[in-house]
């Protein structure tokens, strides 16, 4: 049986390093270490209302008490690791992975299909089918496609593209992921604005 797979839509598309490091921020809260860290900061925040609580029990008398004050420091300062320290470290490891890869920083040209999309420039070609993607995530300036065998990342910017493109491409994975795509406001710090 022939399949009748033509071209939907193609494009060209380059990377800034700001995209790609929102990107990766993306990509840690879904599939990294940032990933559930709004319970595990909820742990932490709960166990320093404990600690707190004992010490306004015994009047904050520290010395009564020395490894509540130790254990509500440890609390506070967990609740702002997992808050605002990890999406920060993500952000920084993807800066600093465009910068040391001299391919995220060449033109990418995608040729979309009904069944995958292929990515190609004058080094590297890749063909990911949408059925090896776990997430495809949209905001107001990138699309972050999580998932597949080789390369588990990809971002496409949205400001190489005109705002034709960018509402089909946006319609195309909806279509064709309606179980996995997502479309966020802005991003600050993991949180949707």
């Amino acid at each position: 049986m022939i399949m009748n797979n033509h071209c939907i839509m193609s494009f060209d598309n380059k990377l800034k390093i700001k995209e790609y490091a929102e990107g990766y921020r993306i990509f840690d809260l879904r599939c990294g270490s940032s990933r559930g860290r709004e319970w595990k900061s909820s742990v932490f925040f709960f166990l320093a209302m404990g600690m707190l609580f004992i010490l306004m029990l015994n009047g904050f008398d520290i010395s009564r008490f020395p490894v509540a004050a130790i254990v509500l420091l440890i609390c506070m300062y967990m609740c702002s690791y997992y808050l605002y320290m990890l999406p920060k470290k993500a952000k920084l490891r993807g800066e600093h992975i465009f910068k040391s890869s001299k391919l995220l920083r060449k033109e990418y040209s995608f040729d979309l299909y009904k069944d995958y999309f292929t990515m190609k420039n004058e080094y590297e070609y890749t063909k990911k089918y949408y059925t090896e993607l776990s997430d495809c995530i949209e905001t107001d300036s990138i699309f972050v496609l999580i998932g597949g065998i080789e390369d588990r990342l990809t971002v496409i910017a949205k400001k190489s593209m005109n705002e034709n493109d960018r509402i089909e491409l946006s319609r195309i994975f909806k279509r064709e992921m309606p179980d996995r795509y997502r479309r966020m406001g802005r991003i600050k710090n993991g949180k949707n604005k």
